[in-house]
């Protein structure tokens, strides 16, 4: 990898101005320079497209035009995407502010495909649990998230880009894939992304589910799929359940005894 490589943080977005201004100022504050900034509208009918303008000067590349759904415009972003390295940030989440640097670190100390790194979700404004990644894991759930990843742009190249008959895990089919397919991750247990429990997937996490069953179908027997669905379903029910009501320090222990097992830092 040649020195200060070019890194692109991608987002998409559909009418997303009641946080597209922070996730962009998250971009535009890190204090690694050496990087591009792609935004891809679908034809958002609010004040997104007056929010991107506003900061056009700093954003390397802008559209606003109709896709097929969030994997569409992914795969635009990428395809646009000049950097050695990609990163996808939704337009409600945000990075921590030395998280290009950091990733950039790793990348250059390690000859990894992928970096995942951990992300911290929020509730109405609130911390609620710190996800850290666990590639053992992804074989059953969506235990890396998205918006901490950052994949070198030869790895889609050889691998593939999002497949848009997924509308709500395209993310996981598409790290289960790179995985079965002996890309190699690294785990970095840093905090490099923060997550709103609002998007698409955690409202519809119902399809969203069956979907990661249909990606499984793809590299394990059907018994093992239908089993491993169950399982997550009832564990997803339970975790809301829990996180909703007066047992939630249960679900937070549950969480930080998780993630003892898996931060052991770079």
């Amino acid at each position: 990898m040649n020195e200060s490589p070019l890194i692109s943080i991608i987002t998409v977005v559909l009418n997303g101005e009641k946080y597209l201004e922070n996730a962009i100022k998250s971009v535009l504050s890190q204090s690694y320079r050496n990087y591009e900034y792609i935004i891809i509208d679908g034809c958002s009918t609010d004040r997104t497209v007056e929010i991107i303008k506003r900061h056009e000067k700093e954003i390397t590349v802008w559209t606003s035009e109709p896709d097929n759904g969030i994997s569409d415009a992914f795969n635009k972003g990428i395809k646009l995407a000049s950097g050695e390295i990609i990163g996808l940030l939704n337009s409600d989440d945000w990075l921590e502010p030395e998280a290009i640097k950091k990733i950039v670190k790793v990348f250059e100390l390690d000859n990894a495909d992928i970096i995942c790194g951990a992300v911290r979700f929020w509730e109405k404004g609130k911390e609620v649990v710190v996800s850290y990644p666990d590639l053992q894991n992804l074989n059953h759930e969506t235990s890396i998230h998205h918006n901490g990843v950052f994949i070198k742009k030869s790895v889609y190249e050889k691998f593939g880009l999002y497949d848009t008959n997924f509308k709500y895990a395209m993310d996981y089919e598409l790290l289960l894939r790179m995985k079965m397919n002996n890309a190699k991750c690294y785990m970095l247990n840093d905090v490099v992304s923060n997550r709103r429990l609002e998007g698409i997937s955690y409202k519809n996490k119902r399809l969203a589910l069956r979907e990661t069953m249909s990606a499984r179908k793809n590299y394990f027997n059907i018994w093992n799929v239908w089993i491993i669905y169950l399982y997550v379903s009832i564990k997803d029910w339970g975790g809301r359940l829990l996180k909703s009501s007066i047992l939630k320090p249960l679900y937070i222990k549950y969480w930080k005894l998780k993630n003892r097992k898996l931060a052991k830092g770079i």
